[in-house]
């Protein structure tokens, strides 16, 4: 028994024929006698064979699911391998939206221990620029915002799996009457001063928010963390941006701003989401982060 025998029942499988000749640059015959070879090897019959094409028995039904998970697994293997070897110096493109970079740093701590040879860069942008910038292979992998119907999952070029979801809430100075309440209402809203992060999915919610209530009063927006968060910590605006990321801001956690519930607003914010190129070569490596992070961001949520 061999690799190449289990590629070619694989492939015949699928297809439910043996004309799987020409893509695997191999003749009708050759492949014909291969897989007789293998079944004599195991002394069982694999395929019924006829002029209608070749249908597996009920041994080679399981004969083939095995045979399947063993090339997954070569494949799982091969593509550690090929990150280990050619990617000395190589780099994992990563584009992020702002709110996820404070639960980075342990991901790509673990990450970078067990794949040594990887330079990880990390670019921040907007969610359809990163969507973009992954279809044009200018990143790996990315971090974004999705839309409140979730469009960017219709798009049958990326992969998406959503890692945390959450909901909109304001953020006030602790200077701010609004950091003695609990709650503030989208009406209240309108007496105040906003920053906002410039980004598609946070305008989606801005404009939303504006025609069920009337227009907001928008001091700036920007895509700068740090001019909006010193905006609010001197009471000269109130921000709105996901709950997960205002809890988990530094100065949140030492009361400078003060998360608050916005009242009275059916939200439907569908979150956070990994995204990352169907046709990636680098699947197990990309699986792995996202199974990394996607613990690392859950149990720091928890916390929050």
């Amino acid at each position: 028994m061999n690799i190449e025998q289990l590629r070619y029942i694989a492939e015949v499988a699928k297809l439910g024929s043996l004309s799987v000749a020409q893509q695997l640059h191999i003749t009708q015959s050759a492949i014909s006698q291969s897989i007789t070879n293998l079944e004599a090897e195991l002394g069982v019959k694999i395929f019924n064979r006829s002029r209608l094409g070749a249908t597996p028995t009920d041994m080679g039904y399981k004969i083939i699911k095995k045979a399947l998970e063993t090339l997954e697994k070569l494949e799982e293997i091969k593509l550690e391998a090929d990150m280990s070897l050619n990617l000395v110096g190589g780099k994992l493109r990563l584009g992020t939206i702002p709110s996820p970079l404070m639960y980075l740093p342990k991901t790509l701590s673990s990450f970078k221990e067990d794949y040594p040879n990887i330079q990880i860069e990390i670019a921040e942008k907007a969610s359809q620029a990163i969507i973009d910038d992954i279809k044009q292979d200018r990143l790996d992998i990315g971090l974004i915002g999705l839309s409140r119907e979730g469009k960017e999952m219709r798009d049958e070029d990326i992969v998406f799996e959503i890692v945390l979801r959450g909901k909109m809430i304001a953020a006030a100075s602790k200077q701010s009457p609004l950091a003695f309440t609990k709650s503030v209402t989208p009406q209240e809203i309108r007496n105040y001063l906003l920053v906002i992060y410039n980004d598609d999915r946070m305008w989606e919610f801005i404009n939303d928010l504006t025609t069920q209530f009337g227009a907001a009063d928008i001091l700036f927006s920007t895509n700068n963390l740090d001019a909006i968060r010193n905006a609010v910590i001197e009471n000269l605006a109130i921000t709105i941006a996901p709950d997960y990321t205002v809890k988990n801001d530094p100065y949140a956690r030492t009361g400078e701003i003060v998360p608050i519930e916005i009242a009275n607003l059916e939200q439907d914010y569908p979150g956070m989401a990994l995204v990352w190129s169907k046709t990636k070569s680098s699947t197990a490596i990309i699986r792995n982060f996202v199974s990394r992070l996607t613990s690392d961001m859950m149990e720091l949520r928890n916390r929050s």
